[in-house]
């Protein structure tokens, strides 16, 4: 038992090491770019990339919040054996500012998830940004409270409480409330993998 304890954590590591490389290659970042959303030296990074050291789990938590990920998806087994995952509202922290977008992911950490879930508070005037989001994908937006106008390539549409809109997301889109009051909403969609990850950064970025 003892003998094949080391071969075990070896694979371990490297499985570790794997993960956080492709995934910052995926999402197209440096090595100082990583360290720099990560708080993670530069140096670090490129010694558990290249398995010259064993990372603690600070470092692994740090790193996969750099990556727009849960440590879940860089550690677990890779056998898609989770096929259930139970998020507590209380582990649900959403990101973003008290007055203008607020945003908390509903879905959990599945292997390669073919769907992502996210709550949004959009907060009176503000929209989702200049440019608009179009992915290879559906999407569906339900209205939990408030109006919210779906911008959809030329056309626009209004959600009142408890309306829905599923489209194409391939379709240029952006949200906007022109209401009085903030507009409350979930949005499902079939999210590539390289979009899943650059969203994530998106909203850990500061500002």
């Amino acid at each position: 038992m003892a003998r094949d304890a080391k071969p075990a954590l070896d694979d371990e590591l490297a499985r570790i090491s794997r993960r956080i490389r492709e995934a910052r290659d995926a999402a197209g970042l440096t090595l100082q770019e990583l360290a720099a959303r990560s708080g993670v030296a530069t140096s670090t990074i490129q010694k558990v990339e290249t398995e010259q050291m064993i990372p603690s789990v600070a470092v692994v938590l740090k790193i996969a919040r750099g990556l727009g990920l849960h440590a879940a998806q860089l550690v677990q087994d890779g056998d898609a054996s989770v096929e259930a995952f139970h998020l507590r509202a209380e582990e649900r922290h959403p990101i973003g500012s008290e007055d203008r977008l607020l945003v908390e992911r509903l879905s959990g950490d599945l292997l390669e998830p073919a769907l992502e879930m996210w709550r949004v508070t959009l907060f009176p005037g503000i929209s989702s940004g200049r440019q608009a989001i179009e992915y290879a994908g559906e999407e569906i937006v339900v209205c939990e409270s408030g109006e919210v106008t779906l911008c959809l390539g030329e056309r626009e549409y209004r959600l009142a409480t408890g309306d829905s809109l599923h489209f194409k997301a391939s379709i240029p889109h952006f949200w906007r409330n022109d209401g009085s009051a903030p507009a409350r909403f979930t949005v499902t969609g079939s999210v590539p993998r390289k979009f899943r990850v650059a969203l994530r950064q998106q909203m850990l970025t500061p500002g």
